[in-house]
């Protein structure tokens, strides 16, 4: 077996390699196999290389969706929590009051996930509308980082890293939200809930839900999903297909989930997100693990280079990290000279062959 995940292209390299055995004769015959078990965009996202099948979702989600903040904090200051109907405005409007109420001196009010990182990137331009390529869904072939909604992105996170209300990229994650260095945890997966419980303990209460609305009105997240596959130098192909099968089903898609620590990223089946057990998670206040159910079914879209030249030394991920990191670390100020410069080194490497 191998994992296989697919926001790196990793489940797609590995088949174009034939690193990965063509499972669709295994899945035709198995009586007991239905992909409908899944949802129809994870069905998509397994049938990427060619409509074939290379693997199944052993976990999966709708990334950088959710919002943590720290209960104690809000009630402190006199501030309404935040609610699923929250704007970008709401969540600035709070980070001002909360500003210098931080028990450490350290303190910024939001932290966040946003980085060069492709998902991150794509999750951003959904939130003021935009899209990374001109195909909204699947292959990717014509870049749009020079588009006004990138430039709108970036000055957002630009500005108000500026003005201390979003902490920079490094050095704020959940360790720090545990240390009371954060009232708010913008951007982030509800599979992290683990890792914030063990940072914060006891210390305060704290809860999540989704983030907030953005300028469109659309909260923004990238359909990412964890494959497993069968090597294709398996000693014993049909006994990794039963296996497969295996650590893929119902059950070990909710055990994933009621792990004590590490990621509590479901299997990506609604059987699984919404089933009993993780509703009713003692560990987790009931509100959050709805709106935990609730993400399988959000309208985020998979995408990917069309080439599958994301990954290693030369591709369009290490373009990201050079010009898209400054930005979120309030060292260079986004431009639409520089977004353009960086559009045109990324569709120089789309224009490539395929690996």
């Amino acid at each position: 077996m191998i994992y296989a995940h697919t926001s790196n292209l990793k489940y797609q390299e590995y088949a174009v390699k034939n690193l990965s055995v063509n499972l669709d004769t295994y899945a035709a015959k198995d009586k007991n196999f239905k992909i409908t078990d899944w949802p129809q965009t994870a069905q998509d996202a397994m049938k990427v290389v060619d409509g074939k099948l290379y693997g199944m979702p052993i976990r999966g989600q709708i990334s950088w969706l959710f919002l943590y903040w720290n209960i104690d904090m809000f009630k402190k200051v006199g501030l309404q929590e935040p609610t699923p109907d929250w704007t970008y405005e709401n969540m600035l409007n709070a980070a001002r009051q909360l500003r210098g109420q931080g028990q450490v001196a350290d303190f910024i009010p939001i932290g966040h996930a946003s980085s060069g990182t492709f998902e991150n990137v794509v999750a951003d331009l959904r939130r003021f509308g935009g899209e990374i390529f001109a195909e909204p869904k699947g292959a990717g072939k014509k870049f749009q980082l020079d588009q006004p909604q990138a430039l709108a992105a970036y000055k957002f996170y630009y500005d108000n890293i500026k003005a201390g209300l979003f902490a920079p990229r490094t050095g704020y994650g959940a360790a720090e939200f545990g240390q009371g260095k954060m009232a708010m945890f913008f951007g982030r997966l509800a599979g992290e809930r683990g890792t914030v419980a063990q940072n914060a303990k006891d210390s305060f209460q704290w809860t999540f839900n989704l983030v907030p609305k953005g300028p469109t009105g659309k909260r923004g997240g990238f359909l990412s999903v964890d494959m497993s596959s069968v090597t294709a130098n398996s000693k014993d192909k049909d006994a990794a297909w039963e296996f497969l099968k295996h650590i893929t089903n119902k059950n070990s898609g909710i055990n994933l989930a009621l792990q004590p620590d590490g990621s509590l990223t479901p299997g990506f089946r609604k059987d699984v997100y919404c089933s009993d057990q993780l509703l009713n998670d003692a560990r987790f206040p009931k509100s959050a693990m709805k709106a935990n159910c609730d993400n399988i079914d959000q309208p985020d879209t998979y995408v990917y280079p069309g080439n599958f030249r994301l990954a290693g030394p030369g591709n369009i991920q290490e373009i990201l990290n050079k010009y898209i990191n400054p930005f979120m670390d309030g060292q260079q100020e986004p431009t639409g000279a520089v977004l353009k410069e960086l559009n045109t080194e990324v569709q120089r490497i789309l224009d490539m062959p395929r690996l």
